[in-house]
């Protein structure tokens, strides 16, 4: 695909991966626009790079992702790529009273359903462009699952299965579907839900620059499942030793429901 002269919405671009992929976005000459729930975060991102342009959007809102979609038809008529990177990760131990299921929700919704109604929403002006692009960024617990994080699994699980879907109704159309599905990046959140458990380097993580550069070579090279470095790996392990695979997560796992 050409990954110049694009007009890209990232969500959650503020920081992490989303800023990442922005950064590299603009440095191959695309318009690109970024939102997030936090103003702060998308003013710091537009102070780094002047020509990011900005809009406030907690996508877990129906009426904030509905506001966001007028914008985008009446600002950005030539949007021709949607990244949809919004998500939280929380970890749960489902033994505790104290569990709280409104919190669950709220991940279900930033990490899936705002990510269907945006995307339902700007399909068919996705579907007037010359070509188009859907990147859904899910993760590598979508097959292989973190006990520790129950939620944040399932809904990559669910989003994963989501993009296979749309990719098959939209194969004869002018709209690309690809999912990357990362493992451990370096991350703001990453590094704090480590640091709130007391097991900071629990494991080795990607940056996110890496993780960036390699999904634009994915992208480049047309690959629809992009899995980069652990990702892959994690992948074929449990496609050929799934038990080997779930064992491996199970480990990680151990340790920070210990801390829970």
């Amino acid at each position: 695909m050409n990954l110049s002269n694009n007009t890209i919405l990232i969500t959650g671009g503020g920081s992490g991966i989303g800023l990442a992929l922005a950064k590299e976005f603009i440095l191959l000459n695309n318009r690109v626009i970024i939102c997030g729930r936090n103003l702060e975060k998308l003013k710091n991102a537009k102070q780094k790079f002047p020509s990011i342009e900005i809009i406030q959007c907690d996508v877990s809102d129906e009426n904030s992702v509905e506001t966001l979609v007028q914008e985008i038809q009446e600002k950005y008529p030539n949007l021709n790529f949607l990244i949809n990177n919004a998500g939280i990760m929380k970890m749960w131990n489902i033994q505790h009273e104290t569990t709280n299921t409104q919190e669950q929700k709220a991940e279900i919704l930033i990490n899936f359903f705002g990510t269907v109604q945006l995307t339902q929403s700007l399909i068919p002006h996705l579907l007037k462009q010359k070509n188009s692009t859907i990147l859904n960024v899910s993760s590598a617990l979508a097959f292989v699952p973190m006990s520790a994080t129950p939620i944040y699994n399932a809904t990559k699980a669910a989003l994963h299965s989501y993009s296979i879907s749309i990719r098959q109704q939209l194969q004869n159309t002018n709209i690309k579907v690809v999912e990357l599905m990362p493992a451990a990046i370096e991350t703001d959140m990453a590094i704090e839900m480590e640091k709130s458990l007391g097991i900071e380097n629990n494991s080795p993580k990607m940056t996110p620059k890496k993780l960036a550069m390699l999904t634009l070579k994915g992208l480049k090279n047309d690959i629809f499942e992009i899995r980069p470095g652990m990702a892959n790996t994690l992948y074929i392990v449990h496609r050929m030793f799934p038990s080997l695979a779930e064992k491996m997560i199970a480990n990680q796992s151990k340790k920070m429901l210990l801390r829970l």
